[in-house]
């Protein structure tokens, strides 16, 4: 509780912070702040044209082609938000050693920044898939209410391996270069590219421990079933509540003596 009263105590610098972390990714760009819209619905038609023109891919029960470039978008863009928020706070200590040493801002909020900045990226990405749900399925629901409920345990989730991952990569140099690989690697192990129907049956039970999986197949119930996602996603919720308590708790022991390292 410490930590929280202290990061509400400075939300004018951690709201600061984030537009400067929104604006410097398209600082010097021609389009600017454009390009939150137009990369998620450049993706959009790409995946729409490739999976449902060309190669024709179709679920299975979905006489819809587009069906399937709208079923890996839905799990993709909070995926993606996921994986730029855990890849960012690995350099985040790193990247402001000069705020981590000599300000006086408690320095959790410099892995924090760049990883509630991911939910901006994310609500834009959403809307243009639920706006092409709508537009190439007729699909919409009150569900989709659930959506902030579903960005925010994205967010917790996402924080509370951020700040492990920010400490662990101050000790550990070859984690930072490791990390894309075990997302990559994370992102191809879960549900994301293909349905759970494909998976072995004795495989399941460890699919089934996989938060992300959980997590993802609520967002495709919201926003393509148009129904209450599964009781996983409690799961997900409570797990993600204790392991953000005990990043923060592993941070703050921590953090002293990762300044020596950075």
């Amino acid at each position: 509780m410490t930590i929280v009263k202290k990061i509400l105590s400075h939300t004018h610098a951690l709201r600061l912070l984030i537009i400067r972390e929104l604006s410097s990714r398209y600082k010097g760009t021609v389009m600017g702040a454009f390009w939150l819209f137009l990369q998620p619905l450049i993706m959009v038609i790409v995946y729409s044209f490739v999976f449902s023109v060309i190669m024709k891919v179709r679920m299975p029960g979905m006489d819809n082609s587009y069906h399937f470039a709208l079923y890996l978008m839905a799990a993709m863009m909070p995926f993606m938000a996921f994986q730029d928020a855990v890849l960012s706070a690995s350099n985040s200590l790193f990247a402001n050693e000069t705020l981590l040493h000599k300000s006086t801002l408690p320095p959790i909020l410099l892995p924090l920044v760049p990883m509630i900045a991911t939910v901006v990226t994310e609500v834009v990405a959403l809307l243009i898939v639920m706006l092409a749900a709508y537009l190439l399925l007729e699909q919409f629901s009150y569900f989709l209410l659930l959506l902030p409920v579903l960005v925010l345990i994205r967010l917790c989730f996402s924080i509370a391996i951020g700040l492990i991952i920010a400490i662990m990569s101050v000790f550990i140099q070859d984690l930072r270069q490791a990390l894309g690989l075990l997302l990559t690697m994370l992102m191809f192990l879960t549900p994301i590219l293909y349905p759970v129907d494909m998976i072995p049956a004795e495989f399941l039970p460890i699919n089934n421990l996989n938060p992300m999986y959980h997590l993802l197949d609520a967002y495709r119930a919201v926003l393509l079933r148009g129904e209450l996602p599964e009781i996983g996603l409690l799961y997900v919720a409570g797990f993600s509540v204790l392991l953000l308590i005990m990043a923060i708790y592993f941070f703050q022991k921590t953090i002293e003596r990762a300044k020596e390292f950075v």
